[in-house]
C-alpha cells in the first residue's frame, strides 16, 4: 500500500502539487494505524472466542464430573436400599421360623427365642426409613408392584396401634376402639358403623383390615403387631420392665389356654391367636421379599429402575429431603419429642418390647449410612462407597461436609449414651420420657430423672441441628427450600 502511494504520486517542484503529496502521506499513514487496529480487533475476537470456547469446554467438563457424581451417589443409594432390605428380609424369615416353632410348641425358651429373632429382624429395617418419604419424587409406574416406598410403609410398621382391636387389654385401656369383641375372640367386629367378618385369620385378612375405618390406629399387620402378640401390653407405665405376656396365651390344651389372668373355655382363642401370629408375620416376609425385589440391579418397572432413571433431575433432592425429613419430622418429631413433652408410654415407638432405643438409635444410623455412603450389613460387609458427604466434598463443598459430618458424630454420641443406659443399665425409654412427678411415684429423684430426660433432650436438639445441616448443604449444592418434613412439633 505505501509503494502504491509513493509511486503514483511522483516528485515536483510546483506548489500546486505539494498539498496533495502531503495529503497523501497523511493518508497513507491513517490506513496504516487502520491496517494496524484492524489486526489487532481480529485478534481480540478471537481470543473471545478462544475463551468462550475454553469456557464452554470447562463448564461442560464441570457437568460431566457432577453427572459422574451423581451416578456414583445414585448407585450407591440404591445398592444401600437393596442390601438394608436384603438383610430385613433374611432376619424377617428367621423371626417367621423362631414364630412357627413357637406357635407349634408354646414354651418360655422358645417365646424368648422368638423375641430375640424380633429384636434382630429390627435393626436392619429400622435402618431402611430414611428410604421412606419419597412421595412426590417416585413416577407413577402401572406395571410396579409397588407405588411408593411411603405408600408400602404403612403395613409394615405402623405405628402406634390400637392393641384392643387385636386382642385382650387391660380394663384401664383408654384406647380409640373400646369394644369387647376383638379380632381374635370374635368371628366378627364392628368398628364404627362398619361390619367385619373375622372368622378366617389369614395374611390377605390382616392387610384388608389394616386401618379400617379409616382410623390410622387401627393397625393389624406388621412388625408392631407381632410385638404387641409376642409381648403383650406394658402396665409398668413409666417404670421398669417390658409387657409379660404369658406362655399360657398359645397353649392349646384344655384348661390351661389364658388371656392373660383368665383362663379360657377351650382352646380356639389360643389356637385363633397363633394364627394370628403367624399370619402377620407371613405377611411381613411377604411385603419384604416384594421390596426386595424393586432394589433389585438391571431390574425393570422397579422402585431402583424409576430412581436411577431419574438421577440427573430430583434424585439428590429425593435423597436430602428424605435424611431431612426422617431426622427433624419423624425421629426427633413424632417419635421422641410427642413422648418426650407428654410422658406417653402410648406414644413410645416399640412400647410393649421396650426397644424404642434401639430403633432410635437405627433410624439415626440409617440416615448417618446415607450421608458416609456405607451400610453395615448383617454379615459385617459394608455396602455403599459413595454418600452425601462425598458428592459435597468432590462439588466444592468441604466446609458444608465437614460440618455435618460433626454434627453427625454429635448425633451418634447421644444415641450411644441412650442404646448404653437401655441395653447395659436397663433405664428405657419409656423411664426416659417420664416427667419427675411420674418417676417420682417409681423412687426415682427429681435429679436423677432431669438428667434422664437429659438424654433424650440432647438426641432431639442434635438431630434438629443434624437437620439444619442437610438443609444449609442443599443449599450449597443449589436445593433452596428443601422443605423437608418438620412432623407435628416442630
Amino acid at each position: 500500500m505505501h509503494t502504491h502511494l509513493t509511486t503514483a504520486t511522483p516528485v515536483s517542484n510546483r506548489p500546486s502539487k505539494a498539498l496533495p503529496m502531503t495529503m497523501a502521506i497523511a493518508f497513507a499513514g491513517l490506513l496504516s494505524i487502520t491496517g494496524c487496529t484492524k489486526k489487532a480487533d481480529e485478534e481480540s475476537v478471537a481470543a473471545d472466542n478462544a475463551q468462550v470456547v475454553e469456557t464452554a469446554d470447562s463448564e461442560t467438563v464441570a457437568a460431566n464430573a457432577n453427572d459422574a457424581h451423581i451416578d456414583r451417589l445414585a448407585i450407591s443409594y440404591a445398592n444401600m436400599a437393596q442390601a438394608a432390605y436384603e438383610d430385613s428380609l433374611a432376619e424377617a424369615k428367621k423371626l417367621q421360623a423362631a414364630i412357627d416353632t413357637f406357635v407349634a410348641t408354646p414354651t418360655e425358651e422358645n417365646l424368648a427365642a422368638a423375641k430375640a429373632a424380633y429384636k434382630a429382624a429390627r435393626q436392619p429395617y429400622s435402618q431402611t426409613e430414611v428410604f421412606r418419604f419419597d412421595e412426590g419424587f417416585v413416577t407413577a409406574d402401572d406395571k410396579r408392584k409397588i407405588g411408593s416406598i411411603d405408600g408400602w410403609e404403612g403395613q409394615l410398621n405402623a405405628w402406634p396401634l390400637d392393641e384392643a382391636l387385636i386382642d385382650y387389654v387391660s380394663d384401664s385401656y383408654a384406647g380409640e376402639y373400646n369394644a369387647k369383641d376383638n379380632i381374635i375372640n370374635s368371628d366378627s367386629i364392628k368398628v364404627g358403623s362398619l361390619s367385619q367378618d373375622t372368622k378366617n385369620i389369614t395374611p390377605e385378612l390382616l392387610a384388608e383390615m389394616n386401618e379400617i375405618g379409616g382410623s390410622e390406629a387401627n393397625v393389624t399387620t406388621g412388625y408392631h403387631a407381632i410385638e404387641f402378640l409376642l409381648w403383650g401390653q406394658d402396665l409398668n407405665g413409666t417404670g421398669p420392665g417390658a409387657g409379660e405376656r404369658p406362655v399360657s396365651d398359645y397353649l392349646t390344651e384344655d384348661g390351661k389356654c389364658t388371656s392373660g389372668d383368665m383362663i379360657n373355655e377351650g382352646v380356639t382363642i389360643c389356637e385363633r391367636r397363633g394364627t394370628y401370629l403367624k399370619a402377620a408375620t407371613d405377611l411381613l416376609v411377604s411385603d419384604l421379599t416384594d421390596m426386595v425385589a424393586e432394589w433389585q440391579p438391571d431390574s425393570t418397572n422397579t422402585l431402583r429402575s424409576d430412581f436411577m432413571t431419574r438421577k440427573n433431575s430430583n434424585a439428590l433432592r429425593q435423597i436430602m429431603y428424605q435424611m431431612g425429613s426422617l431426622s427433624l419430622g419423624e425421629l426427633a418429631s413424632e417419635r421422641m419429642q410427642v413422648a418426650f413433652v407428654t410422658g406417653s408410654t402410648e406414644d413410645e415407638h416399640e412400647c410393649f418390647s421396650d426397644l424404642t432405643h434401639l430403633s432410635y438409635a437405627n433410624n439415626a444410623r440409617g440416615i448417618a449410612n446415607v450421608f458416609n455412603g456405607g451400610y453395615k450389613t448383617v454379615a459385617g460387609e459394608t455396602i455403599g462407597g459413595y454418600g452425601i458427604k462425598d458428592y459435597l466434598v468432590d462439588n466444592g463443598h468441604k466446609a458444608e461436609a465437614d460440618k455435618l459430618a460433626a454434627d453427625f458424630n454429635k448425633v451418634a454420641d447421644s444415641f450411644n449414651i441412650i442404646v448404653s443406659k437401655g441395653e447395659k443399665d436397663g433405664i428405657k425409654v419409656d423411664q426416659m420420657i417420664a416427667t419427675v412427678g411420674q418417676a417420682s411415684k417409681h423412687g426415682v429423684s427429681a435429679e436423677e430423672q432431669t438428667q434422664r430426660r437429659s438424654w433424650m433432650e440432647a438426641a432431639i436438639n442434635d438431630l434438629k441441628q443434624v437437620t439444619v445441616g442437610i438443609e444449609n448443604a442443599a443449599k450449597a449444592v443449589g436445593i433452596d427450600n428443601l422443605d423437608a418434613d418438620t412432623g407435628s412439633m416442630f
